[in-house]
């Protein structure tokens, strides 16, 4: 277990798979770039590439879990060279009720500090759509550059085509998660939250 502010990174258990579908469902559906219905039967396959990348190496897999144990998405490493040490970061918070309040911003630092800290790796990237502002807001406030885009490359479920852009993040760039934690004010976020769970009121 990786243990956040606001959230733990886990294994990707029973718990994450048994919510996979619905998430692939949701509004998550698009940015995830899910062609067609999600089904348990059209998921298998992904699953057991999953588990050959994990066992040969190549993918850590985790589940973001909220404090109070509640399984809210998923982060991943893929493409781990051990050789040129670099790796992608694949990240999604399936449950859009944690969409912001910090709580994909805790999991990507975590998994940043288990990249350079735990794998030895010196460079992580990943890439998103041109119109998620929101992850790009993310991805650079966690230190991340943007390094290049492909023009017009995505295509959307409205047939409308969107840049692809690349963000990448090197040992050297990262001042450490403590620092980046104070930065975000991810405590600060976490008090609220907690403030806010004893007045009855929901999650932000």
């Amino acid at each position: 277990m990786l243990q956040g502010i606001l959230v733990n990174l886990v294994a990707f258990d029973k718990r994450f798979i048994e919510r996979e579908v619905s998430w692939l469902r949701g509004p998550m559906r698009e940015w995830w770039g899910q062609d067609g219905l999600a089904t348990e039967t059209s998921q298998q396959p992904q699953r057991e590439q999953r588990r050959a990348n994990s066992e040969a190496g190549r993918l850590s897999c985790f589940g973001i879990e909220t404090k109070d144990g509640l399984p809210i998405g998923t982060f991943v490493l893929v493409d781990i060279d051990p050789y040129h040490r670099t790796a992608e970061v694949g990240a999604g918070i399936g449950d859009p009720a944690y969409w912001s309040g910090g709580y994909g911003s805790d999991a990507m630092l975590l998994i940043v500090q288990y990249g350079f800290d735990w794998l030895d790796l010196r460079r992580l990237w990943l890439t998103t759509r041109g119109d998620n502002f929101r992850a790009q807001r993310q991805i650079e406030k966690c230190g991340f550059t943007r390094e290049g885009a492909q023009r017009l490359k995505i295509s959307t479920s409205q047939g409308e085509y969107r840049d692809f852009l690349y963000y990448g993040l090197l040992r050297e760039e990262w001042p450490g998660r403590d620092e980046m934690v104070e930065r975000l004010k991810l405590r600060e976020k976490a008090e609220a939250q907690l403030l806010r769970a004893a007045e009855g009121q929901p999650h932000e």
